[in-house]
């Protein structure tokens, strides 16, 4: 048997032979109950404008794992106007992604910043070691 394929459930720790996913039978199981339940909850056309924490207190499924659903596409949050999760910075609603539009920029900014400030002094000539991984084959190389 292949060990590269056993895995420890992401949720009870028991070992499963992991093929399609990140759980033993069990949790996959219960995951798909929870799925179908709050499918069908947002199936009925009262509910189409329900928030997550509505969502969260009809059916009894958590907060995290409904972000879940819509953050795999499982549900399609575009057709709930209100569904969303909080952005993992600013806590703004969002429908997809971890963070939200204005996060994700200021985020891209700061890199690309560090990124021409990296550049720039290692085209001075200067060493940004702690930057840099010192990795197997460079300690390898050095001796």
């Amino acid at each position: 048997m292949d060990s590269n394929r056993l895995k420890n459930c992401a949720i009870c720790g028991k070992l499963f032979l992991k093929v399609h996913t990140d759980h033993c039978l069990e949790c996959y199981k219960k995951i798909e109950e929870e799925f179908e339940l709050v499918n069908g909850f947002l199936k009925i056309e009262d509910n189409r404008l329900t928030t997550l924490e509505e969502v969260k207190k009809a059916t009894g499924v958590s907060a995290k794992r409904l972000t879940e659903f819509i953050r795999d596409g499982r549900i399609f949050a575009g057709d709930y106007p209100n569904l969303g999760y909080p952005c993992n910075r600013c806590g703004k609603l969002i429908k997809r992604q971890i963070l939200c539009n204005s996060c994700f920029d200021e985020f891209a900014t700061d890199v690309n910043r560090v990124l021409k400030s990296e550049q720039l002094a290692e085209s001075m000539g200067k060493k940004t070691e702690s930057h840099k991984q010192r990795g197997y084959w460079h300690i390898k190389n050095s001796k």
